[in-house]
């Protein structure tokens, strides 16, 4: 009797897909170069997958591996592969009409930490089978690839798929704590010049320049105490009497540890963008934390504690 041939093990599409993205990520926006370590355990189990296709799939280099003509054909088709299974998978996860499971939710650390956290009790006591799982976080999550549920941004995202409702805006002022005034006084003309005072600016980065350009405007000679790409840790140093700082309106207005100082302007308010696949926008679980989220920025306007 014949015995039967062994079965050939199946490609794994998904596998080569995602680990050429993640390697790709770090040199150039699109998949062209897919370079690779080669003694690492990735580059052994590439090295399997052209021993079974019996051809060059990858040239190495000092560098790593980098995707021949062959190889580039077979990630484009494994990227084929993973975006059915991902859409698969999402039209299953939107088809449960149940409120329970888990709802993966990215935003910014200031989203996280002063607007949404602060109330997600009456959020649990409405739906207590039904866990956020926050990721706070300015990466940029692919809600396609399911990195993430939802997903709130402050710029508004471009792809196709991708379903955008705009929350309302974010207002900063300047503010300082009770204890720095005590110690330094208010400056009499805030707008025009905080010269003899200590400041606290965000990172230089295109990320906070609004803000930035229109604190510097007013520095006239006012020493910068502090920069930091957190908005959490400017708040902290400001209710810790480091100096002025800009703050999120909704939140410093109502913080007992903090003054707000009058100016004549503000900066550009920041528009904050709900996300959500089209997928999934209609799945009873998801549309439980969106509607969460939409009523966050819109309750009434705390009282404003300004500087005598």
């Amino acid at each position: 009797m014949r015995s039967a041939a062994p079965a050939r093990a199946s490609v794994p599409w998904r596998w080569i897909a995602s680990t050429c993205r993640r390697s790709s990520q770090s040199r150039m926006p699109c998949i062209t170069t897919c370079s690779l370590p080669h003694p690492t355990p990735v580059g052994r189990r590439l090295a399997a997958l052209e021993q079974r296709a019996e051809m060059r799939l990858f040239e190495r280099s000092p560098e790593g591996w980098a995707a021949t003509a062959v190889g580039l054909g077979l990630v484009a088709r494994a990227e084929q592969v993973e975006n059915e299974v991902l859409a698969a998978e999402r039209e299953l996860s939107g088809a449960s009409e149940r409120v329970t499971g888990v709802v993966r939710l990215t935003a910014t650390e200031m989203l996280a930490t002063r607007f949404i956290v602060p109330h997600l009790w009456r959020f649990r006591e409405k739906y207590p089978g039904l866990t956020i799982d926050l990721i706070s976080s300015n990466r940029p999550l692919d809600l396609a690839r399911r990195e993430a549920d939802v997903a709130l941004r402050l710029t508004r995202p471009q792809q196709p798929s991708i379903v955008a409702r705009r929350l309302g805006e974010i207002e900063l002022g300047l503010y300082g704590a009770p204890s720095y005034l005590e110690r330094r006084g208010t400056p009499p003309e805030p707008e025009r010049s905080l010269r003899g005072h200590e400041v606290i600016l965000f990172a230089a980065s295109r990320a906070f320049a609004i803000e930035n350009e229109w604190l510097e405007a007013r520095l006239d000679g006012g020493q910068v105490a502090l920069r930091a790409d957190s908005v959490s840790t400017i708040y902290s140093a400001v209710t810790g009497g480091v100096g002025f700082g800009l703050l999120p309106s909704a939140v410093a207005d109502d913080d007992p540890a903090l003054v707000r100082i009058d100016t004549h302007s503000s900066p550009e308010p920041r528009v904050v963008w709900q996300m959500v696949h089209r997928d999934l926008q209609r799945a009873p679980r998801i549309r439980a934390v969106l509607d969460f989220l939409g009523d966050l920025l819109v309750h009434n306007r705390p009282r404003r504690r300004r500087a005598p």
